[in-house]
């Protein structure tokens, strides 16, 4: 009798546990999407970034509870982002882990639908890209690196002129043998705010190549790059 009572005990159980296992989560699928772009916010340009491990968007929904944990999604090279899975509600929306100074107040949104967002940011350097051109192999490109006022005082480490068969030419994805890095550690920041630089490279013929240049300083633990538009050579 006792073994009975135990056999119907685990029937019940068992039943109690498949009932469970075949209940329809009630939850709606997150259907909400969240667009925009980082920009710099003086001159307008757009701000890219290498991915993997680059800019970032962090996520708050305020909503939800009193203590939310941060959702994190990637920002696009090119510093657009678009995320098409987010649950409707309020967020605090902020680009972490960026070449800029952190900003210090999140955009606060109610999302439901679609909504875009635009965020000016003050980068840590300015490089910009000067003539590049191509005789036979070898391609020559001049390119400036600048510090806007209130980007703080970083000891500018390194630049690279970043080649790679892919658009993005970033750290996260270049040639490592054409690259060409010039190392600045030596070089005060004074001396280097003023220079017009020249680096000579030499290619494979008969192939394209993407060419971007990028500068860091010891801004923080992320030592992501700035970067130049990237731009296309075709070697004869």
């Amino acid at each position: 009798m006792k073994r009975n009572r135990i056999y119907i005990a685990i029937i019940l159980l068992a039943t109690v546990v498949l009932g469970s296992c075949n209940k329809v989560d009630d939850y709606a699928e997150p259907e909400e999407t969240l667009t925009g772009k980082i920009i710099d916010v003086e001159t307008g340009e757009p701000l890219y970034t290498e991915q993997p491990d680059g800019t970032r968007i962090k996520l708050l929904q305020t909503d939800w509870n009193d203590n939310p944990l941060p959702q994190y999604f990637w920002v696009k090279p090119d510093g657009t982002f678009r995320n098409t899975k987010i649950f409707k509600g309020k967020y605090e929306v902020t680009p972490v882990d960026g070449p800029f100074v952190p900003l210090t107040e999140p955009q606060t949104i109610d999302l439901a639908g679609e909504k875009d967002l635009t965020f000016k940011v003050l980068p840590f350097l300015r490089v910009k890209l000067g003539d590049v051109s191509v005789n036979g192999t070898t391609v020559i490109v001049n390119y400036t690196i600048a510090r806007p006022a209130g980007a703080g005082t970083f000891k500018i480490t390194d630049a690279k002129v970043f080649v790679s068969t892919t658009s993005q030419a970033t750290n996260a994805s270049f040639d490592n043998k054409l690259t060409q890095t010039n190392n600045l550690q030596g070089t005060a920041d004074d001396e280097i705010l003023g220079t017009n630089y020249t680096a000579s490279i030499t290619l494979p013929e008969k192939r394209s190549f993407y060419i971007r240049v990028g500068a860091r300083s010891e801004d923080n633990v992320s030592r992501r790059y700035n970067y130049t538009e990237a731009v296309k050579v075709d070697i004869p």
